[in-house]
């Protein structure tokens, strides 16, 4: 439930993050778009104004040149031709070097000024007549720079009917794309006789301007969404670690209350049955029971010990008794202690210690732990009759010791957890294998305490072999020279 529930979370707030992102982008598109349409309107705008200029100076040199020239020779005769002749000699500029001329020519501009609305006539021209399409280039590029767009752009001027009317070189090759997909604003929209003409823009990689826009708002967005999963993958690890401790504690509580429950009560009832003064009479019945709760005893000894030492193992407050040690006596010396529980089971213990150096340096007591528990494992998982072979041989570093059972095996999966502390392995419908999960643990951190290391070789059905390597010497500084 918990993890479904930050499951839900987790997305909820995945689905934020996205949508966050969408909106902000279709708002920076939708805000494109408008800075656009407004460069647009600022360049039409500067196109009409530099127009209406041009036909101001047209007008007023045919006012100048044809009205002027009319009134100059009615009203002034020889004087006005002579103001004529001095204006076409310098090109249309006006001179005044008389005061004569100062007042034709004021008189000129006074009758032009009546006169020019009748002659301000609208003349159909050619748009590249009428725009400067050197400066149209740099009016676009300032226009869209001014309000922050540094965007790749190509542009056109196409007619009402979307035919392309001028292209420069560079855009040639976009007129598709200038016709379909660019920005649009009419040009010279007050003209009444002039065929409409449409500036058109488009920008190749809008989105990816965009985008590179957000760089900071995705980096930041997608830094948090790493880190939320990093921090939900942890959660559920850690959710999913504990519910396998738990489930392992519980295991390993209902073994230990039963391995602890069924050696008190054989005691409860043989201190019952030696109570009894008919039991007393009988030395025979009464050494049978001393030694029943004498064995009993001794298991409960045991098993408290094992959980003892593994408490000890997790405050680190274990230490080596390091001394000489010979590997193939502490074989027999487990083998003697364990060979009543073979022989219980008709089983059979067989040795092959080829080492040729079996010294090592090493903690007596419990390296004979160790080599104790690896043979009782190896005896507890028997399938049937258990058949276990000990076999030791030695090199330069070190020796071997290696334990092969005739056991039920061990899936691949399970073989990297048989080593955890608790664990058990599956036996599915079997629940004779009595034990705590603490025997493998127990041994892999004595032996890498040693500076050896702990090998598994198994398979299902067909047994398993455990194979110890310890080195001659032990270092303090642990420095495991055989890992």
């Amino acid at each position: 439930m918990l993890i479904a529930m930050s499951s839900m979370a987790v997305l909820g707030l995945i689905a934020i993050q996205v949508y966050w992102v969408d909106s902000t982008y279709t708002s920076r598109s939708q805000d494109f778009q408008s800075t656009v349409q407004v460069v647009l309107s600022e360049v039409s705008l500067e196109l009409e104004q530099a127009d209406l200029e041009t036909k101001k100076r047209e007008a007023s040199n045919v006012s100048i040149s044809a009205v002027g020239q009319q009134s100059l020779l009615f009203d002034y005769g020889a004087a006005g031709v002579d103001v004529v002749n001095k204006r076409d000699t310098v090109s249309n500029s006006i001179i005044r070097d008389s005061p004569l001329e100062e007042q034709v020519l004021q008189q000129a501009g006074l009758f032009d000024a009546i006169l020019g609305g009748g002659l301000d006539l609208e003349i159909i021209q050619n748009i590249t007549e009428r725009i400067d399409t050197l400066k149209l280039d740099s009016m676009i590029t300032g226009g869209l720079a001014s309000h922050g767009i540094r965007a790749n752009y190509h542009y056109g001027i196409f007619t009402s009917d979307h035919r392309a009317e001028w292209i420069p070189i560079s855009s040639k090759t976009q007129v598709d794309q200038l016709r379909d997909e660019g920005h649009y604003v009419h040009l010279f929209p007050n003209d009444a006789l002039e065929k409409p003409s449409y500036l058109a823009i488009w920008f190749p990689q809008q989105n990816k301007y965009l985008w590179s826009s957000m760089w900071l708002m995705l980096v930041s967005s997608i830094s948090l969404l790493i880190v939320i999963m990093i921090l939900f993958s942890y959660s559920i690890g850690t959710i999913y670690r504990q519910r396998k401790l738990s489930e392992i504690k519980n295991d390993f509580i209902n073994n230990m209350t039963h391995e602890l429950k069924t050696p008190i009560a054989t005691i409860s009832l043989a201190c019952e049955a030696l109570q009894d003064s008919d039991m007393r009479k009988s030395e025979a019945i009464m050494g049978n029971y001393i030694g029943m709760i004498e064995q009993e005893n001794k298991r409960l000894g045991i098993l408290v010990e094992n959980v003892l030492r593994t408490s000890i193992f997790e405050h680190g407050q274990m230490k080596l008794n390091i001394q000489p040690l010979n590997i193939h006596d502490a074989i027999k010396q487990a083998i003697g202690n364990i060979e009543i529980q073979v022989k219980k089971r008709n089983g059979e213990i067989r040795t092959n210690l080829l080492a040729a150096q079996c010294m090592v340096e090493g903690d007596s007591l419990h390296l004979l732990n160790v080599i104790y528990n690896l043979i009782d494992n190896a005896i507890k998982y028997a399938d049937g009759r258990p058949v276990v072979e000990i076999s030791t041989v030695s090199d330069a570093r070190g020796i071997s010791v290696s334990f092969k059972d005739n056991g039920i095996g061990i899936s691949r999966e399970n073989q990297k957890k048989v080593f955890d502390k608790l664990y058990r392995v599956p036996t599915g419908n079997v629940h004779n294998v009595k034990g705590f999960g603490l025997g493998l643990s127990y041994v892999k951190r004595v032996v890498e305490m040693h500076g050896g290391r702990i090998d598994l070789a198994s398979e299902l059905k067909k047994g398993s072999t455990f194979t110890i390597h310890l080195p001659y010497y032990y270092e303090k500084e642990n420095k495991n020279p055989l890992m």
